[in-house]
């Protein structure tokens, strides 16, 4: 009965001592997710006042309004077949038959470089 007792006890010790690991390990995890996301929260709002500045140069030095502005958001979401708001990009066919991510220089599989149709086809 002791010698019972006396493993219950070891195996509770062990089962807490593993659940403060367990415990410290998504502490750790949870503040390296945060770290990541306050820099991608970080470079949205780098590139949202890029495009701001970009935005209030143009309309200063042209006859562009906020209107021309809406107009071609709105026809640039749509090329990719639905209005949501977003730029979705597919992947694109390389020469050895394998898709391509949209964002890849290279196959992933040949190594091939594959043409952008534009700058904005990298980002």
């Amino acid at each position: 009965m002791i010698a019972k007792d006396y493993m219950d006890r070891v195996h509770l010790r062990n089962a807490r001592a593993a659940s403060r690991l367990a415990t410290e390990e998504v502490i750790a995890a949870r503040h390296h997710t945060s770290g990541e996301l306050g820099e991608i929260d970080e470079r949205i709002d780098r590139l949202s006042l890029l495009c701001e500045a970009m935005w209030s140069l143009l309309a200063e030095r042209t006859d562009l309004t906020e209107d021309d502005l809406a107009r071609r958001v709105l026809e640039l979401d749509g090329t990719d077949g639905r209005h949501d708001l977003r730029r979705q990009r597919s992947s694109r066919p390389c020469a050895c038959g394998a898709k391509v991510p949209p964002t890849a220089l290279s196959c992933q599989y040949c190594g091939e470089p594959v043409a952008v149709d534009t700058p904005f086809d990298i980002v």
